[in-house]
């Protein structure tokens, strides 16, 4: 996803660089990128129309069109809205419990849900394996930091895979890759990683909250009764105190 790349150069790049000068002032504008010209984008990061060639290729765009499709394709694939999680004019309290309520119910329902078979399938599958790879784009990228540190305390290595699955990883029989998919938007805008997922020699498991997707290889669906809270399902969500992550950790727990 383009937003993670422009997230990498920021994290690690001097401000005065011109990488980061163009990655900051891309991210910043990307609903407007697709209808910009490279001279504007030029302009607008006072370098050159060579430096913006230079930087869009850096990132692995065969030209401009690429890059700016990938910028469309982020700008279509997610809800830009003014919808606030609360109003100062309502009460409060009244919008926390409320807020906090759905939340939990949407929860509850994942745990009625979810196929404990193939739960038991996908913690066996990472307690026998001897490395875990984990790949997510965008804001699910979040939950690969968090399973790498949980995997490390139980001495099982966790390397998370770049962002566009490019680097040659050298599986072998005994490695696992976990595929994070939260509504199932990488099958539809990065094409490119799905294949090189499917023809990778390593034993994969996707996990979404989306039903309907083909995939061939193993597919473990978290049901949830609400879309708009499958970020919280999957990553920040608690009932009891734990996070849905965690429930698959105290699985491990008896395992490894």
């Amino acid at each position: 996803m383009i937003v993670d790349k422009l997230n990498v150069i920021i994290n690690s790049y001097d401000e005065q660089s011109t990488k980061y000068v163009i990655s900051q002032f891309v991210i910043n504008n990307i609903d407007k990128i697709p209808n910009m010209s490279i001279n504007q984008i030029a302009q607008s990061c006072h370098t050159s129309k060579s430096q913006i060639s230079k930087y869009i290729q850096s990132l692995g765009y065969v030209n401009m069109a690429d890059f700016k499709d990938d910028c469309f394709n982020y700008v279509s694939g997610i809800k830009r809205t003014n919808k606030k999680a609360f109003y100062l004019d309502e009460d409060i309290k009244r919008q926390y419990i409320s807020f906090t309520n759905q939340k939990l119910s949407s929860l509850q329902y994942t745990i009625d849900h979810l196929d404990m078979n193939q739960l038991t399938r996908f913690i066996s599958d990472m307690k026998d394996s001897h490395r875990i790879f984990v790949y997510a784009h965008g804001h699910a990228r979040t939950m690969c930091t968090y399973i790498q540190n949980e995997l490390t305390t139980k001495q099982k290595e966790t390397i998370i895979c770049d962002v566009d699955f490019v680097k040659n990883y050298n599986f072998n029989e005994n490695d696992l890759l976990i595929f994070i998919s939260v509504n199932g938007n990488t099958f539809y805008y990065d094409k490119r990683v799905i294949y090189h997922i499917l023809h990778s020699p390593v034993k994969t498991w996707l996990m979404t909250c989306k039903e309907e997707l083909y995939f061939s290889k193993n597919y473990l669906y978290v049901p949830t009764n609400n879309e708009e809270f499958n970020d919280y399902i999957l990553r920040h969500v608690n009932v009891l105190g734990f996070p849905i992550w965690k429930l698959f950790f105290i699985f491990i727990k008896f395992f490894l």
